[in-house]
């Protein structure tokens, strides 16, 4: 599988639906402290749209933070892109909060 820019235009994928998961609170728990990076998910892109194969690559060191990243990007969804293959994707989610 390859990224993105591999493929034919009909094939890059073009975001239709921001994640937007509901937004809980966010705290910080006892022995949590910052990394100091934002969280690093890795996912796939189908060919109908949907994203799969959801995980965190690297953690902000605060679980609700990475927790909200995570549910993030599993309620987006790109283009129907038929007869493309899956594509790999890695992304560093900002919160803002």
């Amino acid at each position: 599988m390859a990224g993105p820019q591999a493929f034919p235009k009909r094939c890059k994928p073009v975001i239709v639906k921001n994640g937007k998961p509901d937004r809980g609170t966010i705290n910080v728990h006892k022995g949590e402290k910052s990394t100091g990076y934002t969280p690093l998910i890795s996912f796939q892109i189908a060919p109908s749209g949907d994203v799969i194969n959801i995980h965190l690559k690297r953690s902000s060191g605060f679980r609700d933070v990475d927790e909200y990243a995570l549910s993030s990007l599993k309620s987006s969804r790109y283009n129907d892109r038929p007869g493309c293959p899956v594509i790999d994707v890695e992304a560093s989610v900002s919160v803002d909060f």
